[in-house]
Order: structure tokens, then C-alpha cells, then sequence
């Protein structure tokens, strides 16, 4: 029996839980975040130290309900952690528990009987994610007291039934990076006195802001590519406990209120119908839990359940549901918003965690529809693909480490896939050995493969439909992101559907996945990564590496250790074999004597194909020392930082340079870059963004005259179009209708002559039809090396509203131009208007200066780090350009 003093040290709720949750008793063992970090849960922002710290004091504080996983550290070394809550019965067999998990969510073999047993024992499993994006503050203090909540209320039925009935994951900061970034940005402006003004420097972080991680991505776009540490861990996380319920916790714009599903159309197809009819059950939960509570909500805008690579949506591949829940954002500790009200910190926080916890009791009450729902989606993924197709093949005769990129990068989204026994018969199609791998469709990832894979995902004909109206009066789009995103069409390769080949061999695992070097960490080169399996045989001349996504990453890593090496100008056959525009060449003459050894580890690193050579007389195309072979070095880049470059296109090609390719780069704010000794770099890229602020007349001269004496510029979408402008690059962007920039917009009729009504009232100069992400068949010239490594046609991921007029040949040459019309569109939504004016136009354009050049792509090449045929583009750019 508690005594008096206990029972009224029980009944002293801290303050700030009774906020949070009125007439709560709670635990004085549990320790407060007051407790641990000097404040409460809705006082300060609290720094991403002290978070993780909070975190750890409770897992100690009650071991027997607890699991603490530290599942990643961040590219600036922050611990990344998820914090498992349940009963203390079921936590003590948590590895039990987990082997159920696994099983139900592979149904294969599973009786009916076994499904029942394991349907009446399990625990619903409910994922809580906070501030995947840095800025988005009151997400972590929810994430705080949601922990606390669970572990301290004590006698409270709701909480006492989320611990019998369900294991619930709390992650509380999935970007720790961009939160110190916010932290430190807004205590540096904080006043004495909280800034209500939005725009108080408070409320106005200087360039890029604390959204994106180390690298700038938008890490709740990264989740089936996990190019990004922090996602990969949490991936790994994911898979370990399949969670049946993920809520990914936001914040939105500050005048906005609360958001909850159900979603805005439109739906992805490949989710399942019992998933989105859950919806409604928790978001009628969460209603009338805000309701009671006064706080104002909506529903049904905005947010869409489209596309498959955010945090919630990714679980939804899976049979999961996942919801995304957005909060308006006081950016600070306050907020005037324009209504007059006032929004603070500790608002958001409250609602999270009212909308957190009322998310897991709701699951909790439900446990068992969700877990049939879960196990009949699975089920269903299975029949599906027992009932058609049996199998799809990744393929790739140019670029066989491509379609190996591709097969594991599913691996790591836990999708089973089997590399080629030998030749495969697709069809008609006979495929040669070592270039192909097996998807088989019989498995519970079925819908998901499909998301990935097929060429097009389609969205409710209603719904664009209504989005063709709206753009005819002139009003934006309800696209919330991209209408495309294939994975085969822009990594160029095949995706072929057929029935069983009868050619599995042993199945690709995780730990090949995980040996990749931008996986690794070894991108950089080293003793990280694939050792390898022993030396390369002697060769009398030499060694090839054909070029590609894995060649050209071996070829960045030999540059950078000092081996001598060599690209073909054009393609040659030797000993029978055709070697393509871009073969690296490395003469044993011309390096030492541990040539073989040394090739042989930077090869199996990047799993790199070498041809050892004992012959150089090439019968057929190119000879081995004709002046078309160039000698290539180590570029020195300079990567143009800072504004007025789009962050996300910053931090995209920071990181294709130095993780995906591991190539050295000197980044330079653009306001410094007036500064720089241009002559100490080969190599300037000018991420998307507009430049004329920061590149005057004078800088604009300093780089022509850089480029003529042999220095590359790369510029890309934005920064491609404030090249045209400055009189950099020899073509133009055009406004609507193909006009120039620049140009006066055509007469108006006559008011005699009869007119159509959308073309009067539409005005008389606007940018082209913007695209909505979508991807372009677009035409390479395989004869330059600008296209190393393609077969000719590759995928463009499209996004705005640039349109380039192709380069005169006197200028320079249309390396990529977008297909014609009829051919024009692989994936996703194009607009009618649209396609006429983007057909043939150009994509990839290189024009000399001297005897250097500037290379311009439309579009970023290094979109989200998933566009892997523009990624070797940009990277051909960068290896290949100088000295050329």
C-alpha cells in the first residue's frame, strides 16, 4: 500500500503533463524532461542532445517496458534512436514477439491454424516519426511526452490498453542535423522577449535552413531509395518490426491548423482498399479526441496518398497504413498569425501528442481488424503474382552493374531478388549470362515491386481531369508531387515481365546491399567496402574498364589514388569485342607494379568490370593510341554553395559528387566566388538556381575567359536558364508558345475578329506548361562522350516549366534533345499544351569556349539521388570534360 506522502507525490502531476494530458497521475520515478533537460515539454525548443538524452533517461528509468535501438548516426555523427514501449510481459520475449511479426508478414506456407495463433497473440504495432524535417519543431516535444505519457501515467485504462494490446515505436528526431541547424540559426536571432513577427530574423533562417540533413535532401523523399544514412537505419528498423500503423508527424505553414486523414485525392492504386478504409477509423478517433478538446482541424486537402517514398507511405507497400499528420508551425515559440491569433510552440506540441497517443489507442482498440487486414493484403500480394506474371527481369546489356544497382537497391526495401542462374529466355528474347536478375511477383511485396518498377502509375481520371479545368483558369494544380517516378526508366533498365524462366540463382541479401561504398562509407576509397576475392591476372598492356555507373565510380577512385588513366573518344572492338565511347584504358607501362592488385580492390569496391589485355591492335573502330584516346586527372571541382542555389539541388549534387562517386569537391558560396583562383579548379558546377545576383560582368568575363583556356562549366535547370540570359550559353529559354525570353508577346485580336474564350482571358506572356514530374524519352548521341556509358535513350525526370531551344551547330551540340511528339512522354502526367512545345527540344547541350566548354543540362541530372542514367550524365561532365 502507498503512503500518504507517495500517494501525494503521485497525484503532483508536473505542470506541463497535466497540459498535456488534464487529470493524468504520473509516475515521480519517470522522470520529467524538466527533469532531465532544465525544461517542459512545451517551454523550449529543445536542442537535439537533449532529446536524445530525454530519450535515453527514460529507457533507463523503466528497462522492463523499454527497448532503446540506435539504429543510425547521422552524417555529422548524431545518434539517431527509436524507442521501444510495451508491457513489461511482452517486452520480456521481445525477440519472440518479433519472430511473430516476421511471420505474419510473410505469409507463404502459413495455415490457417498458425494464422489464428499468431493473429490472437500478437500486439498491433504502431510507429510514431517526429520531425523528419529539421525545421518542423514541435514533432520532437510531442515525441517527449508521448514517451513519458506511456511510461508514467499510471492507472490510466487507455494507456494500460496501448500496453497490452500493442508495441509501439517511438522515433523522436529523424533529422538530427537539420534541428541543431534550426536551433542554433534561431537562438543566434532569438530577442529578449519571444518574436511574434514572422518576419523577425526568429522566423527567418538564413540559407538552407534546418529542412534538409547534412547532405540538404528531403529526407521524407528518400525513403525506397535510401541514399541517405539516416534512412537507411531507418529502413532496417522498419523491416525488423513491420509496423501495422506509421503516423509521420510534420508541420505545415503557419496560418494553417491541424491535419489528419483522411487524404486529398488521388490514391495510389497498389494501395490496398482495407488500408484506406482504416483511415477513417482513426481519423474519426482523432475528430472527436480534438473536438473535446477545442482544437481546429481539416481533412481531405492538400495531402494525397500518392506517391510511394515518404515515410508513411513507404510502410503502405507493406499492408501498413500510413497517415500524415501536419501541424501549423510557429517557427519559434510564437506566432502572430495573419488572422491575429496567436500560435506558440507548445500548441504543437500538445496537439502531436493528443493526435499521437489517440493514434495508438485507436490502433490498440483495433488490434485485431488490423492485423487481418494486414495479413489479407500480404496474402493478396502473394495470389496476385501467382495468378500472372511469374517473374520480372532486370536487364541491362550496356550497363550490367546498372540493373545490379537497381536489383539491390530493392533488397534494402526487403523485396526478394535472385541474381541469374545464366542466360535468360524472356519471351522471344534470349538473355545473356551476368547481365540480368529475377524478381519473382509470387511474394508479399507484390504491389510494392509494382510501384517501383512499372513504367506508369496512374492516377484517377476524375481527379486529372479536374486538374486540366483548373489549370484552364489559370489556377494551380492539386499535385502535391511527382506523377512519375519509375526506377527502371531512369536508371535505363529494363523492367520485362514474363512468365517463370526456371533461372534463379542464389538471392541477392542485405549484406551485398549494405557493401556498396556510398553504403559503406568507402566511397571515398580505402579499406572499407568488398575486399577483393584476389589479384586481376597479369596483363602484358593492360587493363579496360567499360564505362558505366560502376566504371566511372572505379575511374573517379583510381584518378583519385594516383593510377594513370586513359578514355576512349570512340568505340574500338577488340579481341572480338565492342568497348564503347569513355573505356578507361590503364597501361601497365604507365603505372607501377601493384597495377593489378591496386585496379583489382578499386574494381571489386565498386563491383567495376576490368578486361585485362595482352593485345592493343584493334582490327575495328579506334586504335589505343590514336589522338582521340584523352588522358584523364583527378578534376579539381568547385561547387558553387550557398544562395542563390536551390538547397535541394546543393545538396543533391554535393552528394552525387562525393558519396555516390566518391569525387572531391571545394564547395564556395556563390558570394565568395569572385574570390576563388578559378585557375586552381578544372571544374565549376553551378547548382539550379539564378546566379545574376551573385555573377556581375566582370565574374561573367573571369569565367569565359576560364573556359577558353580550358576549364568546364556544368549548369542545370535554373542555373542553365540564368546562363542563357547572361550570354553564357549560345541558345534560349522559351515562354509559352516558343518564344524566346525577351521577346514581346504576340498582338492581341482584333475585338472584330471572333475569339475562344480561354485564349482571351489567358495572359499574353507566360513560362511553358509546367510539367508536373514526369519522365521524357530522351535521344542521346552515343558518339559523344557526353553520352559514355549510354545505349542512346534514356528517361528524363521533368519537373517545371524550362523549355531550351536546340543549340545551332555552329555553337555547339544538342547531346540530349527530348523525343518527338508522339514518343515524347515514358511516365506520369504531361499537360496537352505541353508537348508539342517540349518535343525535340533540347536536354543535354554542349557548347565549346576555347578549349574548354560548358555543359548544360535542363533539368537537374542529380534529381533526389535517384536519376541514375542522368547522375553518369552529370558525372561524364565531370570526369570526361576537362582537357577535352
Amino acid at each position: 500500500m502507498l503512503s500518504t506522502l507517495a500517494l501525494a507525490a503521485l497525484m503532483q502531476a508536473p505542470a506541463q503533463a497535466q497540459e498535456l494530458a488534464p487529470g493524468t497521475r504520473y509516475d515521480p520515478d519517470i522522470p520529467t524532461l524538466e527533469e532531465v533537460a532544465g525544461h517542459g515539454f512545451r517551454d523550449v525548443v529543445t536542442p537535439p542532445a537533449d532529446v536524445i538524452r530525454y530519450i535515453e533517461a527514460l529507457a533507463a528509468a523503466a528497462p522492463e517496458r523499454t527497448h532503446l535501438i540506435r539504429y543510425a548516426e547521422s552524417w555529422e555523427g548524431r545518434p539517431l534512436v527509436v524507442l521501444v514501449i510495451g508491457s513489461a510481459e511482452r517486452m520480456a520475449r521481445l525477440d519472440e514477439v518479433k519472430a511473430g511479426i516476421a511471420r505474419l508478414a510473410d505469409p507463404r506456407g502459413l495455415s490457417d491454424e498458425e494464422a489464428e495463433a499468431l493473429l490472437a497473440e500478437l500486439p498491433v504495432v504502431t510507429a510514431l516519426m517526429h520531425s523528419i524535417h529539421g525545421d518542423e519543431i514541435s514533432p520532437s516535444g510531442a515525441a517527449m511526452a508521448e514517451a513519458y505519457h506511456l511510461l508514467a501515467a499510471t492507472g490510466d485504462p487507455d494507456v494500460d490498453l496501448i500496453l497490452s494490446e500493442s508495441l509501439v515505436l517511438i522515433d523522436p528526431l529523424e533529422n538530427p542535423d537539420g534541428r541543431n541547424r534550426f536551433v542554433y540559426q534561431n537562438s543566434v536571432a532569438q530577442a529578449r522577449w519571444p518574436e511574434e513577427a514572422r518576419v523577425s530574423a526568429e522566423h527567418d533562417p538564413p540559407w538552407p535552413g534546418g529542412r534538409g540533413n547534412h547532405y540538404l535532401f528531403d529526407l521524407n523523399r528518400d525513403l525506397f531509395i535510401q541514399s541517405q544514412i539516416e534512412t537507411r537505419g531507418k529502413v532496417d528498423v522498419l523491416l525488423e518490426f513491420r509496423p501495422h500503423i506509421v503516423a509521420d508527424l510534420h508541420e505545415m505553414g503557419g496560418d494553417a491548423t491541424y491535419f489528419f486523414p483522411p487524404t486529398a485525392p488521388p490514391s495510389n492504386p497498389w494501395f490496398g482498399e482495407r488500408q484506406v478504409a482504416l483511415m477513417d477509423v482513426i481519423g474519426e478517433a482523432i475528430a472527436a479526441r480534438f473536438d473535446e478538446r477545442g482544437f481546429a482541424y481539416f481533412n481531405r486537402e492538400v495531402y494525397d496518398l500518392f506517391y510511394p517514398g515518404y515515410v508513411d507511405m513507404w510502410p503502405m507497400g507493406y499492408g501498413a497504413l500510413g497517415m500524415t499528420y501536419e501541424q501549423a508551425s510557429a517557427g519559434g515559440l510564437r506566432l502572430r498569425q495573419s488572422d491575429d491569433d496567436l500560435l506558440t510552440y507548445g500548441d504543437g506540441v500538445l496537439h502531436h501528442f493528443t493526435a499521437g497517443i489517440e493514434t495508438a489507442l485507436t490502433a490498440a482498440r483495433n488490434r485485431d481488424r488490423i492485423l487481418r487486414d494486414y495479413l489479407a493484403y500480404l496474402r493478396e500480394g502473394v495470389a496476385l503474382g501467382e495468378r500472372g506474371p511469374a517473374e520480372i527481369v532486370l536487364h541491362s546489356a550496356h550497363d550490367p552493374g546498372m540493373a545490379e544497382r537497381l536489383a539491390l537497391m530493392l533488397v534494402e526495401n526487403g523485396i526478394e531478388v535472385f541474381r541469374a542462374s545464366g542466360a535468360v529466355t524472356a519471351g522471344d528474347r534470349t538473355l545473356p549470362a551476368g547481365s540480368s536478375y529475377i524478381v519473382p511477383l509470387d511474394q508479399p511485396a507484390h504491389r510494392f515491386i509494382h510501384n517501383l518498377l512499372d513504367a506508369h502509375v496512374p492516377m484517377e481520371e476524375e481527379f486529372v481531369q479536374r486538374q486540366i479545368e483548373r489549370r484552364a483558369n489559370r489556377q494551380p494544380d492539386e499535385i502535391y508531387d511527382l506523377t512519375a517516378w519509375s526506377q527502371p526508366l531512369l536508371w535505363d533498365v529494363e523492367a520485362i515481365e514474363t512468365a517463370a524462366t526456371g533461372a534463379r540463382g542464389a538471392a541477392l541479401t542485405a549484406s551485398d546491399a549494405a557493401a556498396r561504398p556510398e553504403v559503406a562509407g568507402d566511397a571515398g576509397g580505402g579499406d572499407g567496402g568488398i575486399e577483393p576475392a584476389g589479384p586481376l591476372p597479369e596483363a602484358l598492356v593492360g587493363y579496360l574498364v567499360p564505362w558505366g555507373t560502376n566504371g566511372a565510380a572505379a575511374v573517379a577512385e583510381a584518378l583519385r589514388e594516383g593510377l594513370r588513366v586513359r578514355a576512349a573518344g570512340a568505340e574500338f572492338t577488340l579481341d572480338g569485342r565492342r568497348f564503347g565511347v569513355g573505356t578507361a584504358i590503364l597501361r601497365a607501362a604507365e603505372n607501377g607494379p601493384d597495377l593489378r592488385q591496386r585496379l583489382a580492390g578499386i574494381a571489386a569496391r565498386h563491383r567495376a568490370e576490368v578486361v585485362p589485355i595482352d593485345d592493343a591492335y584493334v582490327r575495328e573502330g579506334m586504335s589505343l593510341g590514336s589522338s582521340r584516346v584523352r588522358a584523364l586527372r583527378e578534376p579539381r571541382v568547385l561547387l558553387v554553395y550557398d544562395s542563390p542555389g536551390g538547397s535541394y539541388s546543393v545538396g543533391w549534387t554535393h552528394y552525387v559528387l562525393e558519396r555516390r562517386y566518391g569525387q572531391r569537391a571545394t564547395a564556395v558560396r556563390a558570394s565568395s566566388l569572385g574570390q576563388a583562383r578559378l585557375a586552381d579548379y578544372d571544374v565549376i558546377v553551378f547548382p539550379s538556381g539564378n546566379y545574376s545576383g551573385a555573377v556581375g560582368d566582370g565574374l561573367r568575363d573571369r569565367l569565359r575567359a576560364w573556359m577558353r583556356d580550358g576549364g568546364t562549366v556544368i549548369t542545370m535547370a535554373e542555373s542553365s536558364r540564368w546562363a542563357a540570359r547572361a550570354g553564357l550559353l549560345a541558345t534560349e529559354a522559351e515562354r509559352r508558345g516558343g518564344r524566346a525570353e525577351g521577346d514581346d508577346p504576340p498582338e492581341p485580336g482584333t475585338p472584330e475578329q471572333p475569339i475562344e474564350y480561354l485564349d482571351a482571358i489567358s495572359p499574353a506572356d507566360e513560362s511553358p506548361e509546367g510539367v508536373p514530374g514526369a519522365i521524357l524519352r530522351t535521344l542521346l548521341d552515343t558518339e559523344h562522350w557526353l553520352a559514355a556509358g549510354t545505349d542512346g535513350e534514356i528517361g528524363v525526370l521533368v519537373s517545371g516549366s524550362r523549355v531550351f531551344r536546340p543549340i545551332t551547330l555552329d555553337e555547339g551540340t544538342n547531346v540530349g534533345r527530348y523525343a518527338a511528339l508522339d514518343d515524347l512522354v515514358l511516365s506520369g502526367i504531361v499537360w496537352e499544351e505541353s508537348r508539342p512545345q517540349l518535343a525535340n527540344k533540347a536536354f543535354l547541350i554542349h557548347q565549346p569556349v576555347g578549349r574548354g566548354q560548358l555543359v548544360a543540362f535542363a533539368e537537374d541530372p542529380n534529381y533526389r539521388a535517384y536519376t541514375e542514367a542522368t547522375q553518369l550524365l552529370f558525372m561524364n561532365a565531370v570526369l570526361l570534360g576537362p582537357g577535352r
